[in-house]
């Protein structure tokens, strides 16, 4: 099966066509010695209680609650699922709060449907999921695809939004996604890789996962969890769904979310740039953010405990209102 990543720097590109060997064995031989934020723990959700929802296009989107206290939900990236979590989750448990993870369509558990895909679809399904299974959340937390699909469910369903959502949190995520050169990656990501580069073996899968979706000095655990996970991920849901994040274009519209908001950045991120997640920090009217400046697109396990400390301290910074709130 055919496969490509979302956006590919230059370095890890020019090393994937020239064979690129003895640079590859270096950079993973650097990561193998690197620290492990993770631990060399798998990357998996807590056991769980599974709930799911069946959609009018015949899409059945899984969500998975664990722990008690105010509610947090949890909403992952393309090609990911509710394991993305797995490292803060558990501790946002700890914290006192109830996590409701969803497997986006296509993703996880959750299976695909006919409606397709981009952020105005994915937060459709939002909307749909937090009615059918009455769900009032203290944060909406949303990793880069996560993120957006929060944002379309933020603008194009804002009734429902403003009635069981109390703050928002955008991981490593953008407004639009329309740059010439985000644009470009969507474009090649959305496609089939030529013949010529079919059998790339796992070192260079490594190499370009390692370069492409982490900051400073990423360990070998980290790149072979996330290249794992990619390959879960069906090709007949990558490529589509790549390519309607090239349409995701939310930005003016944002002025609109009321609600208070956490953006987060990563200073290394390869995929969405400081820029256009300080653009985002920007649309959002009442917006606080939060850059990590040595971590990249994967900020949510380089800087796991962190990160989870901020969500914490947001929540709890949060004066609970019968609109929109958790009642604890």
């Amino acid at each position: 099966m055919k496969r490509s990543a979302v956006a590919i720097p230059a370095v890890a590109l020019a090393s994937l066509l020239s064979g690129g060997c003895l640079l590859g064995r270096r950079h993973i031989e650097q990561w193998r010695q690197n620290p492990d934020p993770l631990g060399g723990i798998p990357v998996r959700f807590p056991p769980s209680e599974r709930r799911t929802v069946v959609m009018s296009d015949g899409a059945e989107i899984a969500t998975w609650t664990a722990g008690s206290g105010p509610t947090i939900v949890l909403v992952h990236g393309l090609t990911a699922s509710r394991h993305d979590w797995g490292p803060m989750a558990p501790l946002l448990i700890a914290a006192g709060y109830r996590i409701v993870a969803i497997d986006q369509r296509g993703h996880g558990d959750s299976t695909a449907g006919t409606a397709g895909y981009g952020s105005e679809q994915l937060g459709a399904d939002l909307a749909e999921v937090f009615e059918l299974l009455d769900l009032r959340a203290r944060c909406l937390v949303g990793h880069s695809m996560g993120a957006m699909a929060a944002m379309g469910f933020a603008v194009r369903h804002s009734a429902v939004f403003e009635q069981r959502v109390q703050s928002l949190v955008a991981i490593a995520s953008a407004g639009a996604t329309n740059s010439k050169r985000q644009s470009l990656g969507l474009r090649i990501g959305a496609r089939e890789l030529p013949n010529a580069l079919t059998g790339v073996d796992n070192e260079r899968l490594r190499l370009i996962a390692g370069l492409s979706v982490f900051g400073k000095g990423p360990s070998l655990h980290m790149v072979d969890e996330s290249t794992n996970a990619f390959w879960r991920c069906p090709e007949s849901v990558r490529a589509p769904a790549t390519a309607a994040l090239g349409a995701h274009d939310l930005l003016d519209e944002l002025g609109s979310v009321q609600v208070p908001s956490l953006v987060v950045g990563a200073g290394r991120d390869q995929l969405v740039r400081p820029k256009q997640v300080a653009d985002l920090h920007a649309a959002l009217p009442h917006s606080q953010l939060v850059t990590y400046p040595e971590a990249g697109h994967m900020v949510l396990w380089e800087r796991h405990v962190e990160v989870a400390e901020q969500i914490d301290w947001f929540a709890q910074s949060l004066v609970p209102s019968q609109q929109g709130s958790e009642q604890d």
